[in-house]
């Protein structure tokens, strides 16, 4: 991935994977200081391929699958979604995961993605004490993909 972004340093859509990637190196590592590392990275990458996006520098390729907005605001969303709360992404996160469901795009990717999205929205909710807009979000999430809401809710 690192070698397609030298090469190619304008594709966000690549850039917000490897920010997603990075994060998931924050939540596998065990010493504070390397989750710390990672985490940063991710923030900067993931918010870089934002704001570039945001800004128009996007563009388009006939090669991606889904449009490359969705697909950041998935990836920053559910990265942001599983940061600690101290680090203060949570509202990015939500932001991000309401923006992409809102998506017209959003309805046809694979339905595990959906439940991801609501699932955390779901969890967010909840623990901003809107019960009823997590339990609706949930529901949304069961019916799209029962398996990866239940891990997601579980896991809360």
């Amino acid at each position: 991935m690192e070698s397609y972004l030298a090469e190619h340093p304008d594709h966000l859509v690549a850039t917000a994977y490897l920010g997603s990637l990075h994060a998931m190196y924050a939540g596998a590592s065990h010493f504070p200081w390397i989750k710390l590392k990672h985490a940063t990275t991710a923030s900067a990458m993931l918010d870089g391929a934002h704001e570039r996006w945001l800004e128009g520098a996007n563009p388009e390729s006939s090669e991606e699958m889904y449009p490359g907005e969705l697909e950041i605001l998935l990836l920053r969303g559910v990265a942001y979604a599983n940061f600690p709360a101290f680090l203060g992404k949570t509202g990015i996160a939500r932001n991000c995961l309401e923006k992409a469901e809102k998506h017209p795009a959003f309805a046809a990717i694979p339905a595990p993605y959906q439940a991801l999205a609501f699932a955390h929205l779901a969890v967010m909710c909840n623990r901003a004490g809107e019960g009823s807009l997590a339990h609706s979000y949930l529901e949304h999430g069961m019916v799209a993909d029962e398996e990866t809401t239940s891990t997601i809710w579980r896991g809360r």
